[in-house]
């Protein structure tokens, strides 16, 4: 009796399978796998396929996986429950549910969602959040609350409120208080309204409310442009830079670095740097001019050079081995070089110098 119970239960699913089969599009063909339990109901119009524990199919090249999957032919949905896993050629997405929508090759995905990109190169990418809309013709994600990702390649951690990814165009960007960090912990920090990605170029685009942080140093700006392959940050609308030494302004500034460490700084125009000697300091020297480079090493500054209506105010305080004095002058170039103390080791000003230098006790 058993045997025949049996007999009957195989001859009905191979009837069933045809079926399923014939629910999905001609290019789009259903492949069942594995599931613990099939059921197959038919609601008005509506034929739907039901499949419990350890759901295993493939649609076209798509390989789904789940706990549970109702798949509805008329309507082209599959809506799948518990545990899924989508993997669709180099894409990976993970989340509690999946609705997938044929028609439209969308995939909307809902809790605990996770999407890794996974290339023959090694390289690796991934996105986390609580929901997230995939629509496979056009290889785009998009992902929102609680978003957070990581780029193996670039080293790089993200997170925001709402995220959008091109994958065949090669660009993302992030809204809701974006935030991105870039290499070893502590390196750089980007916070801004808007945060885009170009892998052309690699490049960093941040609009408004630009913050840039680092152990080191601090830049507000409206606008960033940071070019990964050149290791270089453009930074526009009022930017501001400030650090334990110094505190510096202009219309322009262009940053260079090394290994993502800050090397060296160019200031184009109406810049004006405040420089102290000691650390967090009163910082009551000053230098101004059309454009200023600032060389930096690990604590403080190296050098500056200065080009164009140069102005400078220098005070140094009294110490046991130098007197307190005040210098002044304008010209057309100015160069200042510090020692490892940060202390000022020499300045020069070259070309139509005017100044006072005196000392505090001999006006």
């Amino acid at each position: 009796m058993a045997s025949l119970t049996r007999l009957i239960l195989i001859g009905s699913l191979l009837l069933l399978l045809p079926l399923c089969m014939q629910a999905a599009q001609a290019q789009e063909k259903f492949k069942l796998i594995h599931s613990d339990q099939l059921n197959y109901n038919k609601l008005e119009n509506e034929q739907i396929l039901e499949l419990r524990g350890k759901v295993h199919f493939w649609y076209g090249d798509t390989e789904f996986k789940s706990d549970r999957a109702m798949i509805f032919d008329v309507q082209k949905i599959a809506r799948l429950m518990g545990n899924v896993t989508v993997i669709n050629d180099s894409l990976e997405l993970k989340a509690d549910s999946v609705a997938y929508y044929r028609f439209s090759e969308e995939l909307n995905l809902g809790g605990k969602v996770r999407v890794t990109e996974r290339r023959q190169s090694g390289s690796l990418r991934w996105f986390a959040s609580q929901y997230a809309v995939y629509n496979r013709k056009e290889d785009k994600l998009t992902a929102w609350q609680d978003v957070s990702s990581w780029d193996k390649d670039e080293n790089a951690h993200a997170s925001c409120g709402y995220a959008f990814w091109d994958r065949d165009n090669g660009y993302a960007y992030m809204i809701e208080n974006p935030m991105l960090s870039a290499g070893e912990e502590d390196t750089l920090y980007i916070k801004a309204d808007k945060i885009e990605y170009f892998d052309e170029g690699r490049k960093i685009v941040a609009t408004f409310n630009v913050n840039v942080q680092s152990s080191d140093y601090q830049i507000t700006s409206d606008f960033l442009i940071y070019l990964m392959d050149e290791e270089k940050a453009v930074f526009t609308g009022m930017p501001e830079f400030a650090s334990e030494y110094a505190i510096a302004t202009a219309d322009e500034f262009y940053l260079f670095f090394d290994e993502r460490k800050l090397d060296r700084a160019e200031l184009q125009d109406n810049c004006r740097v405040y420089f102290a000697q000691e650390k967090d300091a009163p910082k009551e020297s000053w230098v101004t001019a059309n454009y200023i480079a600032i060389s930096f090493r690990e604590e403080g500054i190296d050098n500056f050079s200065a080009e164009e209506d140069v102005e400078y105010f220098f005070h140094q305080t009294k110490e046991r081995k130098q007197d307190e004095f005040f210098n002044s002058a304008k010209g057309f170039y100015l160069e200042a070089k510090f020692n490892d103390d940060n202390k000022l080791e020499w300045m020069q000003m070259n070309q139509q110098v005017k100044g006072i230098y005196k000392f505090h006790n001999n006006p």
